[in-house]
């Protein structure tokens, strides 16, 4: 087995490992405890493989996947306090209005779905990954928000909704997902501060995805594109 082909198939059971907790959670009810040691545990494996492994894609992914969820902060941030629709239960770990191990959990999503995205550039091609990633962040991520509401870890009110998910939310995860092929393309041939600084990047564009995410159809009236709220 190459260490591509073992890369793709650690990645895609990384995805599941994220997958059956976040459906663990919602069927139990199990709160925010759960979803810090669910993150930290599906982090430490994917670590400590890439550690065994030493494999400098899956590495440069987890450094700028952390970097970009740290800035992601700033991004809840602004949902929390200026759209108000973004709620977190009280009397768990913060980091400003987001639970501790939100910059994790980008981290995990983020470096699998670059990954992801670098194996498909090189099948499909560049524009072809691109969307790809885009469809699968804006399905894959919204399934996390849905499931999330049953599990206790957040939840959204006041907003057009697509079960639990935000239409909002559907849109700008489209949108923050659209550059990752590009970012995985340099940062695999980069050393290792570009990593990090293409990080920076990553966290800056989710701002102006979620805002014009909301713009687009997250009021319940003034919306460019009106939906019902529920």
């Amino acid at each position: 087995m190459t260490a591509e082909s073992a890369r793709i198939r650690f990645v895609l059971l990384a995805m599941g490992m994220v997958v059956a907790s976040n459906v663990a959670g919602a069927l139990t009810h199990a709160g925010p405890r759960f979803a810090l040691a669910s993150t930290a545990v599906t982090l430490a494996v994917m670590v400590g493989w890439t550690a065994r492994r030493r494999d400098p894609v899956l590495a440069r992914w987890l450094l700028l996947g952390l970097v970009a969820g740290w800035m992601e902060i700033l991004t809840d941030a602004w949902l929390v306090q200026a759209t108000g629709t973004l709620v977190y239960p009280p009397g768990e770990p913060m980091v400003l209005d987001s639970p501790l191990y939100m910059p994790f959990a980008w981290t995990l999503v983020l470096a699998q779905l670059g990954v992801l995205g670098g194996w498909l550039a090189q099948r499909l091609g560049a524009m072809r990954a691109t969307l790809l990633v885009a469809v699968l962040g804006g399905s894959m991520i919204p399934l996390y928000e849905h499931l999330a509401r049953d599990a206790g870890y957040w939840w959204y009110r006041d907003t057009p909704m697509l079960l639990n998910a935000p239409l909002y939310i559907i849109a700008s995860e489209f949108l923050l997902s659209l550059p990752l092929v590009w970012l995985g393309s340099v940062a695999v041939r980069r050393p290792w501060g570009w990593s990090a600084a293409l990080g920076i990047v990553a966290g800056l564009w989710m701002i102006p995805s979620v805002m014009i995410g909301w713009r687009l159809v997250g009021p319940c009236s003034g919306a460019l594109v009106q939906f019902a709220c529920t």
